[in-house]
């Protein structure tokens, strides 16, 4: 995914322990064309295999699983991070 890559490239910050942080283009401020694009890749990686569900935690993954669930016109479940009080 050269988009993908080029973003990281411009926009990740690299921190101590090998930890690459992206947050501020995968949470902050997504951009749709690259949502799309991690979707279809996505969708090519995973054409084999009978989906019908998309479940995404509810976190960095909600973006990229509502666009594949569009593509692939299935329904997205978000996992919730903690029991709702």
């Amino acid at each position: 995914m050269k988009l993908l890559k080029d973003r990281i490239h411009h926009d990740g910050k690299s921190l101590a322990g090998g930890i690459l942080k992206v947050d501020n283009f995968i949470n902050h401020q997504m951009g749709p064309v690259l949502m799309k694009s991690i979707a279809v890749e996505f969708v090519r990686r995973f054409a084999d295999l009978p989906i019908n569900k998309i479940i995404t935690i509810e976190a960095s993954g909600i973006a990229p699983a509502i666009m594949l669930g569009y593509l692939l016109e299935l329904p997205v479940v978000f996992v919730k991070k903690a029991k709702p009080t």
